[in-house]
């Protein structure tokens, strides 16, 4: 059965304590798929809260607008997944690929409780719960070159990654490393008001500006 439409309060980031990672498939609060509508961003810093725009940036990644002139992006979860229903980029998810600078450990492309490693959200090739990071179809990898060696971008990507309070309708997100565990990821906004996931937010901001975030469901207005 499909859920209706609705909407969402407010609510402020509550920073996360270190968590373990788990090599078990999680629990998802929500099952059924439905349409989420458009995706609110919630930041203690309200100046980067609003809504994920529909069009990606000039690097082929989503950012954060607050007008109501800017096309909002809509979606539909189903299997752990955000398919986005009106974005310009020509893949089916709102999905994350890894960033282009990492802590070892962990290394690339895992995230860890204790390391900056992030990655960015664009428009990615769907996945599978608890696929491990792959090369797969992803428009940030398609936008030009790596900053950090000169060439060709080809990090990896997630997009089977969400789950859903069927209650709030808030949205987390969990990134699955190379040996199959599972590390929670917490939302972060940058200065250039694109969308990351990070699996520590003290390491992330000792590297980035930008502010924490969390993402929900909403009914378009």
């Amino acid at each position: 059965m499909q859920l209706p439409l609705f909407s969402v309060a407010v609510s402020l980031l509550l920073v996360p304590g270190t968590v373990r990672a788990v090599s078990v498939v999680p629990r998802q609060a929500t099952t059924a798929p439905f349409d989420c509508g458009e995706l609110r961003v919630d930041s203690p810093n309200t100046t980067f809260s609003g809504f994920i725009a529909a069009d990606l940036d000039a690097e082929r990644r989503y950012v954060v607008t607050r007008t109501t002139s800017q096309k909002r992006l809509l979606t539909r979860f189903e299997n752990n997944t955000l398919f986005t229903l009106n974005s310009n980029g020509k893949n089916p998810t709102f999905g994350a690929t890894f960033g282009f600078y990492w802590d070892t450990p962990p290394g690339k492309p895992n995230f860890s409780t204790s390391a900056q490693n992030y990655a960015y959200f664009n428009s990615v090739g769907a996945s599978k719960l608890g696929d491990k990071p792959a090369n797969i179809a992803a428009s940030i990898n398609e936008a030009g070159t790596n900053p950090s060696t000169g060439g060709k971008r080809d990090h990896e990507s997630e997009s089977a990654i969400f789950y859903l309070d069927s209650t709030t309708r808030e949205i987390t997100s969990k990134w699955v490393n190379t040996d199959g565990s599972f590390v929670p990821a917490v939302f972060v906004i940058n200065t250039q008001r694109r969308i990351n996931i990070s699996g520590n937010l003290t390491r992330y901001f000792q590297e980035w500006e930008g502010s924490p975030a969390k993402v929900f469901c909403a009914k378009p207005t």
